[in-house]
């Protein structure tokens, strides 16, 4: 359950997605807020701290909080704002196969209410087992926490390997995924950032000295096909980060959203495939791969099964059982891949016309993505924060890049969903996106 802080991010976020805030305009003042939500004064202060962190709002003097320009609002159509989206576009999904499957779980409705299963619907959690057979590593089906999407696997995550600790910090590959830095926030975690060098090394020094001094809870990493970027960390890095969980005791929170989203079609296995001391708590979703808007995720959760179960149980006791019903009818008999090749072709050639485009403007990609629909614009000449509303036109929105990285690469950073890119609308504002920041320099 979410904190009153937690709950005031979360509430304004989305009206400011939703459109009822618009760029430049402003939201309500902290008192107003102190009055509305009976909260004290700081709670509403620090809700706006983390917004503006986010990415949302910006504090301007004599005017308060306004939302920001980087577009994270809705705009007249929802393609028009698309870009900042945090979820692949919709017409890239077969949901046809998905509500066959629907219709043919409901048979079986009936039957699955008599046992509950809190841990989640059994037949859901016997194929999660058998497709990372077919990957080359093992699961056992008793292992999987089914849960209500990626966020809550997260969440339960975070909060079984701080739970009991008086002043918990968790180590942060970044950028990151920017419902993991909310959600470390919400918690009052802090948080000890990671970042992979150029030459595609990691400097542990300050990791290695917090692990030594027991200061760290966990290392949360996404290493496959990683939001934003798309890109997969290199083996080096993994390896480095699996030897010193293994000599500091200290479990990794491993994110698995958009492993089965690479272009190539090929499969990695996680790195919970080379855990054998239960120290990774792997935490997948098939919101982002096969069924958006379901909200179906699973944990495994490793030594931390007990206290996992726990916080689920106090949480939300189950997860919704058609969808588990309809996502195991599914993946029964391979009749998901399909779909999800469908799914990861158009995304492949989304991204990579993105890429192309972007760098005709004069803004190349310094990473290429792998997987997932994102494209991460760094090292940009000048904060987004200085961008005009939309970029000087209606048709391009973007999420500002501190809300997946809150130093200061991330304020010269936006995040693209690719997936949404429209060439014949779209492309005149990157042009003039280009312009803008080749002025701003």
């Amino acid at each position: 359950m979410l904190s009153k802080y937690g709950e005031l991010v979360r509430l304004v976020a989305e009206r400011i997605e939703r459109g009822d805030y618009r760029p430049g305009e402003g939201v309500p003042s902290l008192r107003t807020l102190q009055q509305q939500y009976d909260i004290s004064l700081n709670t509403a202060r620090r809700a706006y701290y983390e917004l503006e962190r986010l990415g949302y709002i910006e504090a301007r003097p004599r005017s308060g909080y306004v939302v920001t320009a980087g577009g994270r609002t809705a705009d007249q159509s929802v393609e028009a704002a698309s870009l900042a989206s945090p979820f692949p576009h919709p017409s890239l999904y077969d949901t046809r196969a998905l509500s066959h499957a629907f219709v043919g779980a409901m048979r079986h409705y009936h039957d699955a209410l008599v046992d509950p299963a809190p841990a989640g619907l059994p037949a859901l959690r016997r194929q999660l087992a058998r497709l990372a057979a077919q990957e080359g590593w093992e699961m056992h089906a008793d292992e999987v926490l089914i849960t209500c999407g990626g966020m809550e696997a997260l969440s339960l995550a975070i909060g079984a390997v701080t739970h009991g600790a008086a002043s918990p910090q968790v180590a942060v590959l970044l950028p990151a995924f920017p419902g993991l830095l909310g959600r470390l926030a919400e918690q009052g975690i802090r948080m000890l950032p990671l970042e992979v060098g150029a030459d595609g090394r990691l400097d542990t020094t300050r990791l290695e000295a917090a692990l030594a001094a027991g200061q760290l809870q966990a290392i949360a990493l996404m290493p496959v096909h990683a939001h934003p970027h798309g890109c997969s960390l290199p083996s080096a890095v993994t390896q480095q980060l699996l030897a010193l969980s293994e000599r500091y005791d200290v479990p990794l929170i491993e994110d698995d959203a958009y492993r089965w989203l690479g272009f190539s079609g090929d499969i990695p296995s996680p790195l919970k495939a080379q855990d054998r001391a239960g120290r990774i708590l792997l935490c997948g979703t098939f919101s982002k791969s096969l069924s958006p808007g379901y909200r179906v995720g699973w944990l495994l959760p490793g030594r931390y099964a007990a206290i996992a179960a726990r916080l689920k149980t106090s949480h939300t006791l189950a997860s919704p059982l058609p969808n588990q019903l309809a996502l195991a009818e599914l993946l029964a008999g391979n009749r998901y891949r399909p779909a999800l090749a469908r799914l990861t072709a158009g995304l492949g050639q989304r991204v990579r016309r993105l890429e192309a485009d972007l760098a005709e403007v004069g803004l190349p990609v310094p990473q290429t993505a792998e997987g997932g629909c994102f494209i991460w614009l760094s090292g940009l000449p000048a904060p987004v924060t200085q961008l005009a509303t939309g970029s000087g036109h209606p048709a391009l929105h973007f999420t500002p890049g501190n809300a997946c990285h809150p130093g200061l690469a991330g304020a010269h950073a936006l995040r693209l969903n690719a997936s949404f890119y429209q060439p014949a609308q779209q492309r005149p504002a990157l042009e003039a996106l280009a312009l803008r920041l080749r002025r701003l320099a």
